[in-house]
């Protein structure tokens, strides 16, 4: 039986799985930021949801630049 961290390794080197999780990840970050927002009392976005959606736009420049998806 193969060692689970190895198999683990593989799974997470295969470019296809790293790019579907990376947009998981982007898009959770966004939709979590509009959750914050229309949840919150304010009219105006806070901290916490400016930080959340300037972290998903890093993540997909940084699947931009990985990609070379232009």
């Amino acid at each position: 039986m193969d060692d689970p961290k190895e198999s683990m390794y593989v799974w997470l080197t295969d470019e296809r799985n790293r790019t579907l999780l990376l947009f998981a990840l982007a898009t959770g970050l966004g939709l979590t930021s509009l959750v914050f927002f229309f949840a919150g009392s304010s009219d105006s976005p806070t901290r916490a949801e400016f930080s959340l959606i300037l972290a998903a736009m890093v993540v997909v420049f940084y699947m931009t630049l990985r990609t070379n998806v232009y």
